[in-house]
């Protein structure tokens, strides 16, 4: 009886194959007996379907969520390598920190779901499962009730019993089988190119922009020439701008320098009002006060003008005591001196007091026309 443990592919060509590869488990099966683990999961599943129809490639595993930890980077060029791979569909569970260890969530029944769902909708004919895990026992048995065939692709040294027994054939993975399927270098450098390449959002990948603003991508050199120009329009702009501000400053110090200016002025025009007013007030509220003045000896008190008034108007006498304004004006000492020789002489009919007297209310009344 043929074992069921074997390096012999099958390669029936009518076969319809779907490959549902347990990540983590690969992963670290492959650091043990290969050390490395870049394996090209395209090459990887076509020799695993040898010929037969290779409908898709299912892969799961975890994701590094703590963006500090050592195998983040690494990881991160995995996957984008992954979804560069044409058929391949990526399921990502969640890690849960247990201690020193990462435990997975979600990985094991994510691969049992498709197997089963798969089966049942009739989507293959033979699943290959690339793990020895004893997990997938229930599922595999489900799978070979409907109909279908399982193969398990495990090194000999990490298949369980329970895996072994349940599946319908065990290709037996060893070093030489991954013979010619590692990545190259043209490759690792294409990935890590891809990996550091920036995301297109949803603006600028929708089809249609819908409600979306569009966006045209640019490259860094015209990013970096109209940052340029901007720099060089902003130091353009800034001799301009001061000039602005300077000019518009001198016109704000030109009008507040006229404002006070006005108000000076009011103030002066109001302080010499102010200075007249009082002025006229103390001039009506002090009238002037007559000088004694003597005639005769004395006898007599008149009121004497200004020196500076000049008064016009002389008298000149008549034969019959009247009278006359002569034509020429004698100031203050001209007149008192005529006076006191009128006392002493007199005049015919007329006393010498009486007519000093007379003689100087004519020369008041001269003086104020």
């Amino acid at each position: 009886m043929p074992s069921k443990t074997t390096t012999a592919i099958p390669d029936r060509s009518d076969r319809r194959v779907m490959v549902f590869i347990d990540g983590s488990n690969l992963y670290h099966v492959l650091e043990q007996n290969c050390s490395r683990h870049d394996v090209q999961f395209d090459k990887f599943a076509m020799k695993l379907a040898n010929g037969r129809d290779l409908r898709r490639i299912y892969y799961y595993n975890i994701r590094q969520e703590n963006e500090r930890h050592e195998a983040r980077p690494e990881q991160e060029r995995f996957l984008h390598s992954l979804y560069d791979t044409p058929y391949v569909e990526v399921r990502l569970g969640i890690g849960k920190q247990r201690g020193e260890q990462m435990v997975e969530k979600g990985v094991d029944v994510m691969l049992a779901t498709d197997l089963v769902v798969r089966a049942f909708q009739d989507q293959y004919d033979t699943a290959i499962i690339v793990s020895g895990d004893g997990d997938f026992y229930p599922a595999i048995q489900a799978v070979k009730d409907r109909g279908k065939q399982v193969e398990v692709a495990a090194f000999a040294t990490n298949i369980s019993p329970e895996a072994a027994r349940a599946a319908d054939l065990h290709l037996k993975l060893t070093k030489t089988f991954f013979t010619g399927l590692w990545m190259t270098r043209a490759r690792a450098r294409a990935v890590s190119q891809m990996s550091r390449k920036p995301e297109v959002k949803d603006e600028a990948s929708s089809p249609n922009g819908e409600d979306k603003p569009t966006r045209t991508p640019r490259s860094r050199a015209s990013t970096a020439r109209q940052r340029s120009t901007s720099a060089a329009s902003s130091e353009e702009r800034a001799p301009a701008a001061r000039a602005a501000r300077s000019a518009t400053h001198g016109r704000k110090t030109t009008a507040a320098s006229r404002r006070t200016a006005a108000n000076n002025k009011a103030e002066k025009s109001a302080a010499v009002e102010k200075t007249a007013a009082k002025r006229s007030s103390r001039a009506k509220s002090e009238p002037e006060s007559p000088e004694p003045a003597t005639v005769n000896g004395g006898a007599q008190r008149i009121r004497r003008t200004p020196s500076r008034r000049r008064v016009g108007g002389t008298a000149a006498q008549s034969s019959n005591g009247r009278s006359r304004a002569g034509a020429a004006v004698k100031d203050h000492s001209s007149e008192t001196a005529e006076q006191a020789s009128d006392g002493a002489k007199g005049v015919q009919g007329v006393p010498a007091g009486r007519r000093s007297s007379w003689l100087r209310r004519l020369g008041l009344l001269a003086g104020e026309k």
